[in-house]
């Protein structure tokens, strides 16, 4: 009984990382010392030169929406860039890229495929000094007119990542897309911008990374795990290179439409994720360019659980404490269940400010289903490797 309290201890603390780092940043930016994140991106006065990276793998049935929103952004032509890169495409990408305004770079290799071989094929043969720093777009994807102010009002770019707002282009599409944007509306309006404003780091999401010149001048693209992103963001914090947020860059990514369609997906953020943990969490923690707090604040993004996934966590260390713990069970239960406050509270600021509250509360009701998925998802994922062929999500007509 005793091994069994201390691992529900240690289970309990776990999902308190989370709570944590909301609560630091709540007091940071409380206490008046986010200004920090102003000062570390000021001096500018120019508008950054910006290339904006599309890799694409048959794309055909999204692509030209996704290019045509870039090629009508409200910014200088002159200082932007839109580069396809039609990655062992086998329809119409290239010419319908082409077609919409697009540069377009067309990659055949049988044996490294997938976004982060396309990414680094790209970088290594572009010129470099051609922009400040390199957008990555999805393929899935349509900006907002403001897209590229939004990202140059944190200029400098040229050493620092930036991770720009990705909202839910079919939000209203059904109860499963509904959720997916209760979930990016809590982390890009509530959690992303408290973190910003208190100088803590904020992660890399794959969808509108900015990565500056120099991160790429210096090493090159570097991540080829099955989560380049999360890879991407354990890397630079170890770096003790900042990663902001950009609220105002804004774009809008297709989501999928059922769990059988998202499968694949899970899967690979899950398994990339967790060797990213293993493999970096050692170096962040040894970073001498790294603060201690965004050491913590990393490596808690890195070992939490998505919301659903917490709140199954939670639930499942409650019960087991009332039922099978002999000391200290209602507090060790009441401490898993309170370990739910961040995301309950993120949640209910979003849900009030919600253009359709109704119809978002119904889809929430519908959590247990999505849930018990989700786990079925996670058991069989843990020990799969970080490697392996990279498999696109199946896409639907817009």
């Amino acid at each position: 009984m005793a091994v069994l309290g201390i691992l529900l201890t240690l289970a309990v603390l776990a999902l308190w990382l989370q709570n944590l780092v909301d609560l630091a940043a709540l007091c940071i930016r409380g206490a008046g010392k986010g200004a920090v994140c102003q000062l570390r991106s000021a001096g500018s006065s120019s508008l950054p030169r910006l290339v904006f990276l599309v890799p694409a793998h048959d794309e055909a049935l999204l692509i030209r929406a996704c290019v045509a929103s870039l090629m009508a952004m409200d910014y200088p032509r002159a200082l932007r860039r839109v580069v396809v890169i039609a990655d062992n495409s086998t329809d119409d990408t290239a010419r319908l890229a082409r077609a919409a305004g697009a540069e377009c770079m067309e990659r055949t290799d049988r044996h490294l495929r997938g976004k982060p071989e396309a990414l680094a094929w790209a970088v290594r043969l572009l010129d470099l000094s051609d922009g400040d720093a390199y957008v990555v777009v999805d393929a899935d994807t349509v900006v907002t007119p403001g897209f590229a102010r939004g990202l140059a009002e944190l200029a400098p770019l040229d050493a620092i990542a930036v991770q720009a707002y990705v909202g839910t282009m079919n939000e209203w599409d059904n109860w499963l897309t509904r959720l997916a944007g209760v979930l990016a509306r809590c982390r890009y309006e509530v959690t992303y911008p408290l973190r910003d404003a208190a100088g803590l780091q904020c992660p890399l999401t794959g969808n509108g990374m900015c990565i500056g010149r120099k991160l790429l001048e210096l090493a090159g693209w570097q991540a080829f795990s099955l989560t380049e992103n999360w890879e991407l963001y354990a890397r630079y914090t170890a770096e003790g290179v900042p990663v902001r947020f950009a609220a105002t860059a804004r774009l809008f990514t297709q989501q999928v439409r059922s769990m059988r369609q998202g499968h694949t997906q899970r899967v690979r953020w899950l398994a990339g994720r967790t060797w990213v943990l293993r493999t970096y969490g050692l170096p962040i923690l040894r970073s001498t360019g790294a603060t201690p707090l965004n050491k913590f604040v990393a490596l808690a993004d890195l070992a939490g659980l998505s919301p659903v996934l917490h709140l199954l966590a939670a639930v499942l260390a409650s019960t087991v404490a009332l039922l099978l713990a002999p000391e200290w069970r209602w507090l060790l239960a009441g401490l898993a269940l309170l370990s739910l406050a961040s995301p309950m509270i993120t949640t209910i600021i979003v849900v009030s400010r919600h253009p359709q509250p109704r119809a978002t509360l119904a889809a929430l009701l519908r959590l247990p289903m999505y849930a018990a998925w989700r786990a079925s998802v996670a058991a069989g994922t843990l020990l799969l490797p970080s490697t392996g062929e990279w498999r696109k999500t199946e896409r639907h007509s817009a």
